[in-house]
């Protein structure tokens, strides 16, 4: 199907969607529609924040389980849902300077932002991570077939080869993790929030 074919027919959830099933299934073309098409933009942000409330409503859910305690549970529920929209744009940043400075990408933050957008959606399983015992196998699936999803959006959004476009991800997503690891600890001491990232 051809780009203009593509948008004509889909609008408003019905395009989100479509663009969702692309994106998880790999679509390079998908990701380089959605690269220049600055359309897409409110879309990327819609998923990175419907997958952060789902993560913090599974965390929230995964607190209580664990006999935590209430307090606890609704302070892990705000600090994920902040936190997952604030390491998206943080990650978003870096990947864009990383790649651009270190890796000779090519491209704008406005591209990094709505091609991985898009590759957030796997993580829409981290709500199964309240299933007993095998609740976090489903969880664990979503986050590592996001990393897959996001080696192809940020390869398409910075036009890059294999290894620096892996290089770039890498470098990026362990300086968000440390960023989080570090505020979750903080927050963890005063007793606000009970869970990482």
């Amino acid at each position: 199907m051809s780009f203009n074919a593509n948008k004509a027919g889909r609008t408003g959830a019905n395009r989100i969607i479509d663009g969702v099933i692309r994106a998880i299934k790999l679509d390079k073309t998908f990701y380089a529609e959605v690269e220049h098409d600055v359309s897409y933009h409110q879309d990327a942000l819609t998923i990175v924040v419907v997958v952060s409330i789902i993560g913090a409503i599974g965390a929230f859910l995964g607190v209580l389980i664990g006999r935590g305690s209430f307090l606890g549970a609704i302070g892990t529920l705000i600090w994920q849902a902040v936190w997952g929209v604030a390491a998206f744009y943080l990650l978003t940043y870096l990947i864009q300077w990383v790649g651009t400075r270190f890796f000779k990408g090519q491209g704008d933050v406005g591209e990094v932002q709505r091609c991985l957008g898009f590759a957030y959606a796997p993580r829409i399983l981290g709500i199964l991570a309240i299933i007993p015992c095998i609740g976090w196998l489903a969880a664990l699936a979503g986050w590592l077939w996001s990393m897959v999803t996001s080696y192809v959006a940020v390869k398409e959004a910075l036009d890059q080869d294999d290894t620096k476009a892996v290089l770039t991800i890498v470098v990026s997503f362990v300086a968000v993790i440390v960023v989080g690891a570090i505020i979750s600890a903080i927050l963890a001491l005063i007793g606000i929030a009970g869970s990482v990232i």
